[in-house]
């Protein structure tokens, strides 16, 4: 069984896989592309896409969102919990659109 550690840590890299996977796919790019740009080996992308997460850190993949060319911010903020928790806030998703009335 997985610690809360592992579990959090787990669920951080598979979020940031996703956001890599999709600028990728808005770049267009090939796999073979991809991992050159991103300066890794074609075999080990193809292994972070399909979500295995033991063999890459946090860091490595915060560096791919950067070379696809994100600013990273850590906004590090009080709690109003005993514990406080990573959250992935996704600023490349379209804003919510609030209706108005007419």
């Amino acid at each position: 069984m997985a610690s809360y550690h592992e579990d959090v840590t787990t669920h951080l890299k598979l979020e940031l896989i996703r956001c890599i996977r999709d600028m990728v796919i808005k770049k267009g790019w090939t796999q073979t592309e991809a991992a050159k740009n991103l300066d890794i080996s074609r075999s080990r992308f193809c292994r972070i896409m399909g979500g295995q997460t033991k063999d890459i850190s946090e860091w490595r993949l915060l560096q791919c969102l950067v070379m696809l060319g994100s600013d990273i911010k850590i906004f590090i903020v009080p709690t109003q919990h005993g514990q406080g928790k990573i959250e992935i806030v996704d600023i490349n998703a379209p804003p919510k659109q609030e209706h108005t009335p007419v």
